[in-house]
């Protein structure tokens, strides 16, 4: 958008470039698309056959982020997420702490139907790239259309006087209006951005085994499972979404998770204690999304290892599902948390911004909005006919003092989680025990959704604060 002197308003047609088509880059897609048809492009870097590749990838979802997809974005008749209904937390003897009732909890919600829940990463991708219109007739990811290019990477980036200078992997220059940066962990948008600055990825000092496995029906491990679901006075309804949470002692430590992710289908992870980083995968295999994938020599060794004298559920999850369908990752934030998110017309979204432990389940919760306020913003300013908008104030006010410092604080408070969740201490493991056996349903819900507190005041913050320049527009007129 110019302005000239007269206050002409002229509309170029320079779109905005999405780096990454993970759920982040995908909101951020859909919410230019529906706050006003704005142009853009999204450059992914792995091929359209791999972009919904994984291996298990489960993820929490909180309501503020619930809100965003179904209410905003259009996603409610999507089966993108299952709700948590049951939670059965035991410790790795096998002995049963509690099974929660989660679906009979009267919550304050965000969203009609459910408020907190599990999804495959995957499911949500092909959710999004469906309600964009990015999937043929057959399911499958467009490649002749022009707003989804994959097999492309931005490496670096110039801001000009009013655009950005986008550099490809193939030494190609698109000139944009903004640039949102959405590509992870190893952003190569951040690196251009602190190239000067010391900024390096701190290991939390946890990894995590993940995988997905499949149940079949009848199965010793279909019977374990229904035979967790057991309460002291009813047997849960056959239809059941039940999800295991099991504690370690100080003889057999660690953290074991595992999530229904679709019917007969499980997402778990298996987080412990290692003072030395794991080995990342060296390739661009975003099926495993940083981590290594096993041999079948090295699965039989170490996952035999490491759920020996585990609980009957854990080793039955774990040891049914093939090599490469299990991967082994650490645990990585950064080190300095006071680095801004943008420089210019280019923001830093989701992990690019501010990657953390998995373990308050915000990673990707904090990504789809930080999507959606910073394309939120951003539409507001390019069609802002008054003039008094623009892109780079408008990223500014996305990369708010506030919202870092509310990021940071989950980040830490991830960290500390990491080490209580996979520590050895026999005062540690004793404190979770009695915490999680005793603890109520809703206490334990809003504790899984305590880290959204950070996503909710963000929204709020820029919905008042665009309603208020529309008022002021408005008084102009």
């Amino acid at each position: 958008i110019k302005c000239t002197g007269n206050d002409e308003v002229i509309m170029t047609t320079r779109p905005v470039v999405i780096a990454g088509a993970g759920p982040c880059g995908l909101v951020a897609a859909l919410t230019l698309e529906k706050s006003g048809g704005i142009p853009y492009i999204i450059y992914e870097k792995t091929t359209a056959d791999k972009l919904c590749s994984n291996a298990g990838s489960g993820i929490d979802m909180a309501p503020t982020a619930i809100e965003i997809l179904d209410d905003q974005l259009g996603l409610a008749d999507k089966d993108w997420m299952k709700p948590y209904e049951y939670m059965h937390l035991a410790d790795m003897k096998g002995n049963k702490l509690a099974l929660l009732d989660l679906k009979s909890l009267k919550l304050k919600k965000v969203s009609e139907r459910r408020s907190f829940g599990f999804a495959n990463r995957s499911g949500l991708q092909h959710a999004l790239l469906d309600t964009l219109n990015l999937k043929d007739d057959d399911g499958n990811i467009k490649i002749d259309d022009d707003r989804l290019r994959c097999n492309a990477s931005v490496v670096g980036y110039q801001n000009m006087d009013d655009f950005v200078r986008v550099e490809l992997n193939d030494g190609t220059k698109v000139d944009a209006s903004a640039l949102l940066a959405c590509d992870g962990i190893h952003s190569a948008v951040r690196k251009q951005m602190y190239r000067d600055v010391d900024d390096p990825l701190n290991y939390c000092g946890q990894e995590c085994w993940w995988g997905k496995t499949t149940v079949k029906p009848g199965s010793e491990l279909d019977h374990e499972l229904k035979r967790l679901t057991v309460s002291e006075k009813n047997i849960v309804e056959a239809d059941r979404n039940t999800s295991i949470v099991v504690i370690g002692t100080n003889s057999k430590p660690g953290a074991f998770f595992s999530c229904e992710i679709a019917p007969n289908e499980h997402a778990w992870g298996y987080v412990l204690a290692n003072k030395t980083p794991p080995t990342a995968n060296a390739s661009n295999d975003l099926t495993r999304r940083g981590g290594s994938v096993l041999t079948a020599e090295e699965k039989k060794r170490e996952i035999d290892e490491m759920v020996a004298g585990r609980s009957k559920v854990v080793k039955l999850i774990v040891q049914q599902p093939s090599p490469g369908e299990i991967t082994r990752a650490g645990f990585f934030d950064r080190k300095n948390l006071d680095l801004s998110y943008i420089d210019g017309r280019v923001a830093l979204l989701g992990d690019s911004a501010h990657p953390q432990s998995p373990m308050m389940g915000q990673g990707a919760n904090m990504a789809i909005v930080d999507g959606y306020v910073a394309a939120t913003r951003l539409s507001a300013a390019m069609k802002d006919s008054s003039c008094s908008g623009s892109v780079e104030q408008a990223l500014s006010d996305y990369d708010s003092k506030v919202r870092r410092k509310e990021n940071n604080i989950v980040i830490k408070k991830a960290r500390r989680y990491g080490k209580w969740g996979a520590s050895k201490n026999r005062f540690h493991c004793f404190l979770a025990r009695v915490a999680l056996k005793y603890m109520s349903a809703s206490t334990v819900v809003s504790e899984m959704v305590s880290g959204d507190k950070s996503n909710q005041k963000f929204v709020g913050a820029m919905r008042e604060d665009l309603q208020l320049k529309k008022e002021v527009n408005n008084a102009h007129m």
